[in-house]
């Protein structure tokens, strides 16, 4: 695409980027066969044009042919969801081996789905907390604040694991570092109660004023989301 300079308060302008930024896209993907160009070309037409149907196709393609992580993701989404794919009925099983095949790229989200799925009584999927912590754990590894949150609780419950409030403690912490408002807060408890790890009543309020910044953060966030649907 010809590099100029577009004036975006200006409607014929706007329309005039969108279709150079679709055509390039298109020329990265059709033509050039570039893995991110496809990509970002499938979010075009999903975001942009609004057309599920037409992006739907090119995030498959990417993944099966071009092994691109983030389209296995999407496409799982798809699958799940029953969006853009035939009958527009949600298809558990293809989605989760959509959604494990992101994350044996290392694409997060991918292993924490998986996992949920993994854990979930939805139709078709096998439930094996054998196979979904394994998911939890390259997640968090692969700065997933949610997925290490999960483990923090699993730990912190004994749920689905022996209970072991110094492996809680940990995942807790590495979940407060991501920005996770209620692993914050839970670190402060621990904490203040010495679970986990020895009392400190400095770093628990340090602790729970962070969880309520980013409580605050996420809150307005989600005001904004709305507002934007």
């Amino acid at each position: 695409m010809a590099t100029r300079s577009y004036d975006l308060t200006d409607e014929v302008q706007v329309k005039e980027y969108l279709r150079d930024i679709e055509t390039e896209y298109q020329f990265q993907c059709l033509h050039e066969k570039q893995a991110d160009g496809c990509h970002r070309l499938a979010e075009f037409r999903e975001n942009i044009k609004r057309d599920v149907e037409a992006a739907v196709p090119l995030y498959k393609d990417n993944c099966d042919t071009r092994q691109y992580p983030k389209s296995c993701y999407k496409y799982g989404q798809s699958l799940l969801k029953g969006r853009g794919i035939p009958d527009n009925k949600p298809d558990y099983l293809s989605a989760l081996k959509y959604y494990e095949k992101s994350c044996d790229l290392d694409c997060p989200e991918g292993c924490f789905v998986a996992a949920q799925l993994r854990t979930s009584n939805n139709v078709g999927t096998e439930q094996s907390i054998e196979k979904a912590m394994p998911l939890y754990s390259k997640a968090c590894a692969l700065k997933d604040g949610e997925a290490c949150f999960k483990l923090s609780t699993f730990y912190l419950r004994g749920e689905f694991v022996d209970k072991d409030l110094k492996r809680a403690y940990e995942f807790a912490k590495t979940s407060c570092e991501m920005d996770n408002f209620m692993a914050c807060n839970n670190l402060s408890l621990m904490y203040r109660h010495g679970h986990g790890t020895e009392t400190n009543s400095f770093l628990a309020d340090q602790a729970k004023q962070r969880a309520v910044l980013l409580a605050a953060e996420n809150a307005k966030n989600q005001r904004a989301l709305k507002v934007n649907q």
